[in-house]
C-alpha cells in the first residue's frame, strides 16, 4: 500500500480543421500556466503534487523521498493528491508545461490547488518535516475532514497489518515445509490452513478500514454540489412562480 500512484500527462494539441486537402502543422509551445494546470489536473478535482524529472533522479522518486526508512507517511499524505510526474524536457521553454513551474530557479517539486492557486515550491532537500508540513498545510485548506486525524487511525491499522503479514508469513512457510514433509494428508494441515484463512480474512478487513478511513470529502466539491443545487432549486422557484 505504501506506493505513490503517479500519473504521466502527455500534451495533445486540439485538432485544427483541414483547409482542403492540406492541415496547417501544429507547433509545440508553452501552454499559459492556467491551461497547463487545468491539462494535467483533467477531471481529477484533488490538489496538486507535481514533480520535475531530471537526468539525476529519471525513473525514481528520489526528488520526493529521502534517504533512509522514514518515508511512509509521504506515502500515506500523497494518497490525497494527485501525483503528476512531468518529463525532463519540461526545462525547454517549448515544453507544453513549462509554465507550470513559476520561479527561474526551476524547483523538482510543487504542490497546488486544482486551480493552480496555493502553489507551493518544494526542492529535493526539503527536509521531511517540512515537507510534511507544506503537504498537510494544503490538505487542511482543501479537505473537509481532518488528514492528521485520519492519517493517525492508518498508521495504526498499518502497523496491525504489518503484524498479520509477518504471522501470515510464518505460518504459510510451515504449511509449506509440511506439504513437503509430510505430503499433503498431513493432520497438521487442516488446523493451519484454518488460521491462515482468518488471517487473510484479516488482511482483508483491516485494508477496507484503510480504504474507508482515506474517503476525506474536498471541499471544492461540496461547494460545487451545493452551488449546483441552489442553482437547480432557483430555476424551480422560478418554473413555479
Amino acid at each position: 500500500m505504501l506506493t505513490i500512484d503517479w500519473d504521466y500527462p502527455v500534451y495533445v494539441p486540439p485538432e485544427k480543421a483541414a483547409s482542403g486537402e492540406t492541415a496547417s502543422k501544429q507547433y509545440r509551445r508553452a501552454l499559459p500556466r492556467e491551461e497547463a494546470v487545468k491539462y494535467i489536473a483533467g477531471d481529477d478535482p484533488r490538489p496538486l503534487l507535481v514533480l520535475r524529472e531530471c537526468k539525476v533522479c529519471n525513473g525514481t522518486d528520489d526528488a520526493l523521498l529521502k534517504g533512509g526508512m522514514e518515508n511512509e507517511q509521504t506515502y500515506l499524505l500523497s494518497m490525497w493528491f494527485h501525483c503528476v510526474k512531468v518529463p525532463v524536457d519540461v526545462m525547454e521553454e517549448d515544453h507544453p508545461f513549462h509554465n507550470l513551474f513559476t520561479t527561474d530557479n526551476v524547483e523538482h517539486l510543487f504542490i497546488c490547488s486544482v486551480d493552480g492557486s496555493n502553489h507551493d515550491a518544494l526542492e529535493s532537500q526539503t527536509s521531511r518535516t517540512e515537507l510534511w508540513k507544506s503537504m498537510r498545510k494544503l490538505l487542511a485548506a482543501e479537505y473537509e475532514g481532518k488528514p492528521d486525524k485520519a492519517l493517525k487511525l492508518i498508521s495504526k491499522v498499518l502497523d496491525k497489518m504489518d503484524l498479520v503479514d509477518e504471522r501470515w508469513n510464518e505460518l504459510t512457510t510451515k504449511r509449506d515445509d509440511i506439504l513437503e514433509e509430510d505430503g499433503p494428508k498431513s493432520k497438521k494441515l487442516p488446523k493451519l490452513e484454518k488460521e491462515i484463512a482468518r488471517l487473510e480474512k484479516d488482511k482483508e478487513t483491516l485494508h477496507g478500514l484503510v480504504v474507508k478511513t482515506a474517503k476525506l470529502e474536498l471541499k471544492r466539491r461540496q461547494d460545487a454540489e451545493k452551488a449546483k443545487a441552489d442553482a437547480a432549486e432557483t430555476s424551480g422557484a422560478k418554473a413555479g412562480a
